[in-house]
């Protein structure tokens, strides 16, 4: 796409000191022994660190300006090796957020992202730059001759996924107090930010939920996942880094005055700095029959576990074709004995991804089993004895039903600022500027409840607005973070999302309110494309199924502030073959 950004050739396998033939085996031997006395050698006055380091030592491969190739020290473990603004760097192969292949990512202004999630890394430290990955990555010492390319590191290193910064403790001494309301995306990529970039004060982090910040955009994907397998960080990493974790507890008022906050238990708490990051509510709907047994809402892994149970042999009906309820029918129609999905829009996903990829992805859904209702909502639920039995739809018919799931959107969680003195919209969003302070110096919000102004099409004319994604909430809170410390950081991420479904990824990078144009590059039938969502002559936004990475390198080429053309997109071939 230009700009000096690149996606990755091809994967390359260079020759290294490992084979499978015998002969090759006992050279191989020789040429390690002789790598560890030569390393040892020269140890004699190094850091632990520094002696338990090897050098690996592997034929070049030719790597042009913007270029990274995937290459084999042994055969259990890889290493990206980079050339980028002059400079060569060898990192670790696989995205710590969840493996994806860095190799086949995109490299641009000094960074590598993952081509799977959209997660950023500095190429100089390995540091995170953009989310969902909390970890960064590994880097290593790198030389080349006319010949080979010579790494230096030890296997339990190289083959590491994630690095983890060092966190920084609490000082007593200090009265710095940041309250982090809220144990979302958001919340916690707050509290992490600040003690990996050495904040001193009291951290505490307030949920309403039992759980440790969990990795909320897998409960519509993997509906019977144990809340213990999708923890971002376990209790350990809590204590280490003197963040403070209240579970169970509401924040129920703020007072901007006296800077404290109301608890649910009845305590108060004071601060010197609040970010408030309590995400999104389901929309609750009522109509006759909302209130029998067996209709759902899904929030939290406690509803999730539910749903998937109750489903099992049963007719599930699921309101809403947007994310949740795409990617929930998905799931559930596994062991259902049917699933209905009834939306009132004439196409699934419409508003974000367009007519066309909307009934593709329509199809490929009741290429599964699934049944869809259009045009349609619901307007009443029958039961007996309380349980639920059918629901009746706008258009006069009647569907069985055993499971009702409702997934019509979210509202923003701040019915407790509603006295505070702090600007909301009129929905309920809380108004915040560049660096997600609100009204009220003191106070930050971040997330989903965040209305902030996006720069990304225009740094003059800023896009007030509000995103419900997992990575742009995690951007958020690393944004208060920054900013609490005085660092003067405003927020300038791309939006980045995903959806899994029956196997297939649709990754989305950018974002397009409105757009007046879908421009198909590839084969909706073959679910291989890339769709390029038009405002009149700008792009902005687009989403890829098997097409890595484009998703990512235009993400990169957002993050630049650089614009792609609808005439550009149109010049290039139809096939992405």
């Amino acid at each position: 796409m230009g700009g000096g950004c690149s996606k990755s050739s091809k994967d390359d396998v260079g020759s290294t000191a490992t084979s499978s033939h015998p002969e090759s085996a006992k050279k191989r031997d020789k040429v390690n022994e002789a790598m560890k006395e030569e390393t040892s050698s020269k140890a004699v006055n190094a850091t632990p660190e520094e002696a338990s380091l090897q050098t690996f030592k592997i034929k070049k491969v030719d790597l042009n300006e913007n270029e990274m190739k995937t290459l084999k020290l042994d055969d259990e473990t890889e290493i990206v090796v980079v050339r980028t603004s002059g400079k060569l760097h060898a990192i670790g192969s696989k995205c710590p957020h969840y493996g994806g292949p860095l190799g086949k990512g995109s490299i641009c202004d000094g960074k590598v992202r993952c081509p799977w999630h959209g997660a950023s890394f500095s190429l100089e430290t390995g540091d995170v730059e953009d989310y969902p990955s909390i970890d960064g990555i590994a880097k290593f010492p790198i030389e080349e001759t006319s010949d080979h390319f010579i790494i230096k590191g030890n296997l339990k290193d190289l083959r590491t996924t994630g690095v983890v910064k060092p966190l920084s403790k609490e000082d007593k001494s200090s009265n710095l107090k940041v309250i982090i309301v809220g144990g979302g995306a958001a919340g916690f990529a707050c509290a992490d930010t600040l003690r990996k970039e050495g904040f001193k004060g009291k951290v505490t982090l307030i949920t309403r939920e039992c759980h440790l910040p969990y990795d909320r955009p897998k409960l519509s994907k993997a509906m019977s996942v144990s809340p213990s397998n999708i923890i971002l960080k376990p209790e350990e990493y809590y204590k280490n880094a003197d963040i403070e974790v209240m579970k169970l507890v509401d924040v129920t008022g703020v007072n901007i005055k006296k800077m404290t906050i109301q608890l649910s238990n009845g305590d108060d708490l004071e601060y010197t700095h609040l970010v408030l990051a309590t995400g999104a509510s389901p929309r609750r709907i009522t109509f006759p029959g909302s209130n029998l047994q067996n209709v759902f809402y899904l929030r939290c892994p406690e509803d999730a576990n539910t749903i998937a149970s109750a489903s099992k042999g049963k007719n599930v009906i699921i309101a809403g074709a947007s994310f949740i309820g795409m990617e929930s029918a998905a799931f559930l129609i596994k062991d259902a004995a049917s699933v209905t999905v009834v939306e009132r829009d004439g196409a699934p996903y419409r508003r974000i991804l367009g007519d066309k990829v909307g009934m593709r992805v329509k199809e490929l859904h009741e290429e599964n089993g699934v049944k869809f209702k259009l045009e349609t909502t619901i307007m009443e639920c029958k039961g007996n004895g309380g349980l639920l039995e059918e629901v009746v739809l706008s258009d006069g018919s009647c569907l069985k039903a055993d499971v009702l799931l409702l997934g019509l959107g979210v509202v923003p969680a701040t019915a407790f600022l509603k006295d505070s003195g702090l600007e909301l919209d009129p929905v309920g969003y809380v108004n915040v500027d560049e660096h997600l302070q609100t009204s009220e110096p003191s106070i930050y919000a971040a997330g989903d409840i965040a209305n902030f102004p996006l720069t990304l099409h225009s740094e003059s004319s800023p896009q007030r607005t509000s995103i419900g994604h997992w990575s742009l909430a995690m951007a958020h809170g690393r944004t208060a973070a920054f900013n609490i410390m005085g660092k003067n950081r405003p927020m300038k991420t791309v939006p980045f999302f995903w959806t899994q479904i029956f196997g297939k990824s649709i990754r989305y990078a950018g974002y397009a309110s409105t757009f007046d144009d879908v421009i198909i590059r590839g084969s909706l039938a073959d679910l291989k494309f890339v769709a390029y969502y038009c405002s009149g002559e700008k792009v902005l936004a687009v989403a890829t199924l098997m097409a890595d990475p484009v998703a990512a390198a235009f993400a990169n080429l957002l993050s630049e502030r650089k614009t792609l053309t609808k005439a550009e997109v149109l010049s290039l071939p139809p096939s992405l073959d």
